[in-house]
This record gives structure tokens, sequence and C-alpha cells, in this order.
């Protein structure tokens, strides 16, 4: 067998705290070959970013390793100098963090922090250093690469300063390249292209990948080989193709069981129990155990669980794992019943407009308009679901907040229940605001991290029930934290001692507290990991089998579209592009822009043939100054020339499917 690139060997990493040790990392070991992708997958908290620090030493103060070695070409860089440690960063492996924005200087010049990944390694002179600077922002697709090079970080998208961190990775053409997340915070159009910008920097400069994520559609897309983590344990490391059509650690198929899709859409998805247990306890056996189907008293009997070995050097943590080979992966089925469609409209909204006015000058006289909602109409009918899909910035969050009268209504109705509510004082409202309610994106960020959780969930049952005994309160907050699977201990504790997801069904309940009728859910599993996602989509959807809940659903997560909307409305620069059932617009798409969204969303399906990934062209306009004509004809592969002046009408293709596009303009004779 050829010499690995990187070899790590037994690396142990911990955290020493003043009242415990956290073991981080415990114990694994991998190669990666010289041009090889490899990914290495796993919940929150699992170790996976610090296995990437520990390789690179760069530990915070209180981490320390303890045991290990990490070989770069025959030497251990655990044990090299400091000095000559920073010859390897950034020279001969390189590093993308998650978030480029906290990466990124806010008071450099791109060109200038990317000259300074150059400048730090080899001393050039300006000019030479300048157009090399210039060639990598050219390299990583960034249009007008001289503009740019003077431009500060908040000026680009999150996918441009994506990009830029890739730029100064690539600065010094490493061996090496660790990506962290790459493409957590982006859209699924950036997503595809950054990740094909990857695979093609890959190729062309021959350099090995180490890709880090929780996305299983991206690893299936871009790597080579797979290892899976868990409670900072290696559990399974296989071939890619062997990983997707039989994964056998019970840990990994219940990952894949966990992933939403238009086939579980009439039943609950498999959820992992518990959560990942605390790394600062003693392990005797599969960490695992706990919330595994298949355990057995010698899981937790045996002091330290081998490997097995299957062919095609697919190795596994489990005992089980021979008995598991001879079954298929599948999950528990909990069906539910399916939303009827074609009842009573909760919500209509016709011909909908929120812009915002430009002021400049020292009269701050109106200079022209950000047309965030332009003309948006669609129905959203009682018991269902209809999901809100499109690129940031389009217009999705704005027009939640609008329907809730949060943000100002520049024109345009909203009926719910035969009432106009655009015309209403805030006073007359009032009555409507327990029935229309909001879960945001981020729970820890809406939540008073000052306050005990029942002081939260009261502050809403308080303001618009007031004639409530303070006993009923009380004994509403314990039935709403039981509802979204929380004890009512819960009350006495504040927002910070909860998980992600746990904080999210918090959220859920501070929704419900005033038994709304429509719950308007902006981006509620994005930042969360698959198993936690699929505990917060299973309670969403057992809650509107319960209480007759409709949900407008705002993501750009065509998997969670597709096993949780009725309807969806596919939304581009502020217009409802194309509009239908699930089964319309995602089976049958008609417009070229959401044909181009599920072209670029990252398929774990092995059945589905690994070509280069598809992807929009070009950005996004900006809405104050948007394209005349069709909205997407900068972007669009069909574009014709009256797309330029002509805006488009919806066009019905059938009963319940209906698109803005001149192409199905009917023709004359």
């Amino acid at each position: 067998m050829p010499t690995p690139l990187l070899s790590i060997q037994g690396l142990k990493t911990q955290f020493n705290q003043p009242s415990e040790t956290i073991k981080a990392v415990d114990g694994i070991s991998f190669d990666i070959a010289e041009g090889e992708a490899f990914a290495l997958v796993g919940e929150s908290g699992c170790g996976k970013s610090i296995s990437a620090l520990s390789v690179l030493r760069l530990l915070p103060n209180n981490a320390q390793i303890t045991a290990g070695k990490v070989i770069y070409r025959g030497s251990d860089l655990l044990r090299m100098p400091e000095k000559n440690m920073r010859d390897i960063r950034g020279m001969r492996i390189s590093m993308i963090f998650q978030d480029p924005m906290t990466s990124l200087n806010p008071v450099m010049t791109i060109g200038a922090q990317i000259a300074e990944a150059v400048l730090i390694h080899k001393q050039k002179p300006a000019n030479e250093v300048r157009k090399t600077v210039i060639s990598l922002i050219q390299q990583v697709g960034i249009p007008d690469p001289e503009e740019r090079y003077l431009a500060f970080p908040h000026q680009l998208s999150g996918g441009m300063r994506q990009r830029v961190m890739i730029a100064i990775a690539l600065a010094n053409k490493p061996d090496l390249l660790i990506a962290d997340e790459p493409t957590t915070a982006l859209d699924v159009t950036i997503q595809a292209q950054i990740l094909q910008l990857l695979k093609d920097l890959q190729r062309q400069m021959g350099m090995s990948l180490w890709i880090i994520t929780h996305d299983l559609g991206i690893v299936s897309d871009i790597a080579d080989r797979v290892a899976v983590m868990y409670a900072g344990q290696l559990v399974e490391v296989a071939s890619r193709d062997d990983f997707f059509n039989k994964p056998l650690h019970p840990y990994s198929r219940r990952l894949f069981d966990a992933l939403p899709n238009i086939q579980k859409r009439n039943e609950l998805l498999v959820t992992l129990t518990g959560a990942v247990p605390k790394l600062s306890d003693s392990f005797v056996g599969c960490r695992f155990a706990e919330r595994c189907d298949y355990k057995e008293s010698s899981c937790t009997s045996t002091v330290e669980l081998e490997w097995t070995d299957f062919p095609n050097q697919h190795r596994v943590r489990c005992i089980k794992a021979e008995q598991l080979e001879l079954t298929e992966k599948s999950g528990d089925v909990l069906a539910i019943p399916s939303a009827e469609l074609g009842g009573d409209s909760s919500l209509i909204v016709k011909d909908l407009k929120v812009h915002f006015p430009i002021k400049k000058g020292l009269l701050k006289r109106t200079v022209g308009q950000v047309k965030a909602v332009d003309g948006v109409s669609f129905e959203l009918a009682a018991g269902t679901t209809t999901a809100l899909v499109g690129e940031s910035g389009c217009g999705k969050t704005t027009l939640g907040k609008a329907l809730l009268k949060l943000l100002p209504i520049t024109g345009g109705d909203v009926e719910y229940k035969g009432q106009n509510l655009v015309g209403l004082s805030e006073q007359a409202f009032k009555q409507y605001r327990e029935q229309l309610q909001i879960i945001f994106q981020d729970p820890f960020s809406s939540m008073n991290p000052r306050m005990l959780v029942g002081d939260i969930l009261e502050e809403g049952i308080r303001a618009l029930q007031s004639d409530l005994t303070e006993a009923d309160i009380v004994r509403q907050c314990d039935i709403l934290l039981e509802k979204v699977g929380l004890n009512s201990e819960a009350r006495l504790r504040y927002p910070h001692e909860f998980s992600g997801g746990q904080r999210q069904r918090l959220c859920i309940a501070r929704a419900l507290a005033v038994n709304p009728s429509i719950i308007i859910c902006d981006e509620p599993t994005s930042a969360l990991d698959v198993s936690v996602q699929a505990q917060v989509l299973n309670l969403l959807k057992k809650l509107q089998q319960e209480q007759g809940l409709s949900y407008l659903f705002i993501t750009h997560d065509l998997s969670v579209v597709a096993y949780l909307a009725d309807t969806v409305a596919v939304m581009y620069l502020g217009r409802i592009v194309e509009y239908g059932t699930v089964d319309d617009v995602l089976n049958n798409p008609a417009h070229p822009y959401t044909k181009a969204l599920i072209k670029a969303v990252p398929t774990q399906d092995m059945h589905v043939e690994k070509t280069d990934i598809q992807y929009v062209g070009g950005t996004m306009p900006s809405p104050s100054n948007p394209p005349s004509g069709c909205h997407f004809h900068t972007r669009c592969e069909h574009v014709m020339p009256e797309c330029r002046e002509i805006k488009p009408e919806n066009i019905k293709l059938s009963s319940s499917h209906r698109v803005a596009c001149l192409l199905f303009m009917p023709t004359d004779g």
C-alpha cells in the first residue's frame, strides 16, 4: 500500500476544566491518501472540529493533546517545534473555517488578506503579489477580481466570503485542505457552487481534501472515503459506496433513517433517543449503547470495543456488526394520516407588497425603494403546510414578518377567516395575535437569556389571556412543555441550559402558548443536526395532526419541504415564480429557477449518477434595483428577448399548479 499523505494514530485531545476533564477526541486513527477526499461525519459535539484543530495544533489554552501521532510526509506534527509547524500551517496543510464572516478581518481589504497568506511564507515584490492574489480571486470564481481586490468582507455575500476563505487557504498550493462545515450557513445554490469549486480545485491541483460535515448529501457528492465519529471515537470507516449502500454501525443507520424525504411523508421520521453522552464521563464498552436498538449486556461489559473488519477496508466498532451485515438498513415506521388539501383557507394573501424607502442626504429624502416583497399571492389552507423556498435575500422572512404585521405592509391584502388584516389598527389587530404566531430561525437569540423558561412561556399567556389565574397559567405551561416532549422541571431553568434541539422545542411551546391556528416557521431546523432535525419535524407534524395547525414553513432545504409540506411557493427577488402541490413542484418543476434549485441539492441516493454538481450561475440582483421584465432573466439559460421587457403573469398548468414564466405563454393560433 502507498504511504498516506496524513496518518492520524491514536490521537487523544482533552479540555482541562476546574470541575472536570472533557475527552473531546479519544483515540482516533485514520489515513488520508494523496489526492483523496475524506469525509468525517457525526452530530455536533462529537469531536470532529477538535480533531482537525489538533492536527494543526490550533487548540485553545485549556486544551491538551495527551496521546497519539500525526504523521505528515514522515514527520510527526505533534512533536515538531512551533517554528517548523508555522511552515506547515497554511503552506502544506490549510483550513477553511465554518463561518467566513468571523474568520475574515473586517477592517482589511480582501486583497490584503489574501496577500498576507502569500507573504507569510514567501517574500515577493508587491506587483508580483498583486498578480498572484488577483489570479487566486479569479481561480475561486469571484467575478471582477480587480474590483474585489479592494473590497471589504461586508461588501461581499456569504458565498463570496467563503470563496475568499478558500482563496486564502489555497494561496500556497497546499497538499491537504481541511474544510470544516464549509457550506452550513449557505443557500442550496451557493452551497452547490462551493462544492463544485472544491471538486474542481482538487482535480486541478491534485490536493487531498478533508471535509467535516453532518450533511450526508455533501458526503455522497464529494467524498471517496467516510469516517463516522461519535462521542470522541470513530465508530465506522468505509469507502463512500460501501457506507451509503450498506452502513453497518447502528448509529450510521439511524442517521440515514432520520433523513426526511418525500417517501416518508406519511410516517414519522426515525429519531435517536437521548443525546450524545457527556465527554467527561468514564466509558466502558460501546458509547452508543444507551441509544442503540440492538443493545445487549456485552455491549457495556466489554472494557474497550475492538474493530470488526469487512471486505474493502470497511471497519466497524460494534460487536453485532456481522449480524447487522445480514439485515437491510431500515427504521421503525409510525404512520400518520396525510393532510387533506382543498379545505377552507386559513389565510389568503393577495398582491402583497413590502417596500422599504431608501433615504439619502441631509434631509433624508426618499430616492428609491427596496422591493423586498413585490406582489405576492398565495393561499394557506387550514391544517396544511405551505413551504416558501428560495435563496437568501429573496424576501421570504420579510413576507413572514409582514403577515404578522411585524413589518409595515406597502400594499395588497391579507385575509384571515374573511377579515382583511392589512387595514386594522394595532389595537384591532391584537385579537388576531394569538391566532398568528412565529418560530424564529435561531432559538437562542429569540429568547431572553435572563428569563426562566417558565417566565418566557407565561409572557404570551399573560399578555393575551389576562383572565387566567396564576394556577391556570402554571398548569398551562406544564401542558405545553409536555406537548413538546420536555418535563415540567424545565420551567425553572434558563435557555442556555438546554441543547439546540431542546431550545427549538421551547420556541415551539412559546408559539403554542396562546393556542394559535397559524404558525410561521422561519428556517426552524436549518442549524440543527440530522437527528435533532428529525425530532423537531416529527413534533411539528404531530402537533398539526392533533390541533389542526397551519404552517407557513420558510426554508431552503428541499428534503424538509418534500417531507413536511403540502404546497410549495418558490420565491425569487420578491415574487413567487412557481406555486403548486409538493408533487407538482418537486417532481414536475416548470420554472427554470425551480429546476436549478432542485438540481443544486446534494443527494445521498447512490442510485443517482454522481456527475458535476449543478448550480444557478451568477448572483441574485439587488431588490433595490431589480431587472426589468422577468427578474430571473439575468441568470436564466432559457432567456428570450421579451423576458427583458415583459413581466410574466401567472399561467395555470393545472388546477393546483401555476408558473410565472414566458416560456409557458399561450401562442396565438
